[in-house]
């Protein structure tokens, strides 16, 4: 979605100044309601279709339609002014006391939910709330007004965070303040149900690696010949997710199968990000190789030891370890991750069926129909993927 800014002369002193969006070239105008005047709308925002592909038209109507809603919230202050004015006094409304403040409420999110989850999950909801608090305040649920939700999306903005990292925050301050309303049994709308968030083009979009760097990285692992290198080559040809490969516990690796692979499970040390990463995925190309290397000089029950602390995978250390390497040695810049973007288009070079791409990579399959049955034999994985190692 495209977004043009209509710049307003006497509406300059707004913030966001963005009316107008496109959508499949039609032209729509969007603006956000005073906070005065909010009581008089069912929403927090005017949004409609201006039936225009043409630009300067949209121009047009959005400026038109600006000045009549201007002129229509100054009507309803006046009126508001005049109800004031008669009443002879003064009056606002009073937040109402849940006796539940955020803190609470995050500390039962954490209670309720903590269990059975990553350690990244208790991480990124301490400091997520931690942003709520700091910019906001640690308000009791009912004292917190409409228009805290966009002043928290301003803060984390003008804080530098990505559009995508923005709405990951909002994503568990809802999930936090809903809990707690649903628990508490209370009469409260949380403010940060309907933000809007203006469409930045702002996000780092993920590049495979080209082959050419592929097999340059691929050779320097049998190099260097080591632990990180062999986590690294087993990536790169098998397209496991970085905490799905270095929680590998050695006997994972199956190397005496007719068919050598690794049998991906949940272990004691990390868990799989959804129930269709559980998979056998077969060993070929340099993810063979290391799978010999690290079995034959394995002295722990672990793949990768270096990685496991205190029984857990720390991923983050094996992906800042790599991704400086990584970065030291191919030509174009880019992540551990990316080598499993790179496996999905290997495998489209060499016209492999999309539901067996899906099975090798643990995605989500794409009809209901590939949900049946028990999925494809290892040998039939296996043939594509030693087809895709072999392709130049």
């Amino acid at each position: 979605m495209s977004t043009v800014t209509i710049g307003v002369h006497y509406m300059s002193t707004y913030k966001f100044n963005t009316y107008l969006t496109k959508r499949n070239g039609i032209y729509y105008f969007q603006k956000r309601v005073p906070q005065d005047v909010r009581s008089h709308y069912h929403s927090h925002s005017i949004a409609c279709s201006l039936r225009t592909r043409s630009h300067s038209s949209a121009q047009k109507a959005a400026m038109l339609l600006v000045s009549q809603l201007e002129d229509y919230w100054m009507s309803l202050r006046i009126g508001q002014l005049a109800d004031l004015h008669c009443s002879k006094m003064k009056t606002y409304p009073v937040p109402s006391s849940s006796g539940v403040n955020f803190v609470d409420a995050k500390n039962l999110y954490l209670k309720l939910k903590v269990h059975g989850k990553p350690d990244t999950f208790l991480t990124a909801t301490e400091r997520n709330a931690h942003y709520l608090i700091e910019a906001v305040g640690n308000k009791d649920l009912g004292g917190y007004k409409p228009s805290d939700g966009g002043l928290f999306r301003d803060w984390l903005i003008n804080k530098g965070l990505a559009s995508s990292s923005v709405k990951r925050v909002f994503s568990t301050v809802r999930a936090i303040m809903n809990l707690a309303i649903s628990e508490h049994g209370l009469d409260i709308r949380s403010p940060f149900n309907s933000v809007y968030f203006p469409e930045l083009d702002d996000v780092n979009e993920r590049h495979p690696v080209p082959l050419n760097d592929l097999r340059a990285v691929q050779k320097l692992c049998k190099q260097y010949d080591d632990e990180m290198r062999w986590l690294l080559a087993i990536i790169s040809d098998t397209g496991l997710r970085l905490a799905e490969a270095a929680g590998l516990l050695v006997d994972d690796i199956c190397l005496e199968s007719d068919t050598p692979h690794i049998n991906l499970k949940p272990n004691s040390c990390r868990r799989l990000k959804t129930k269709h990463s559980a998979r056998s995925v077969p060993l070929v190309g340099v993810a063979l190789w290391a799978a010999y290397q690290l079995k034959a000089q394995s002295e722990s029950g672990y793949a990768f030891p270096r990685y496991i602390k205190e029984g857990k995978c720390n991923s983050n250390s094996a992906s800042a370890g790599l991704n400086k390497w990584v970065k030291e040695v191919a030509s174009l810049s880019f992540t551990v991750h990316s080598f499993r973007h790179s496996m999905r288009d290997r495998l489209r070079a060499i016209q492999c069926p999309a539901d067996i791409v899906d099975a090798i990579g643990g995605w989500t399959a794409g009809s209901i129909g590939e949900k049946y049955g028990n999925g494809y034999e290892l040998d039939v994985l296996h043939e594509w993927m030693t087809k895709m190692a072999l392709a130049r």
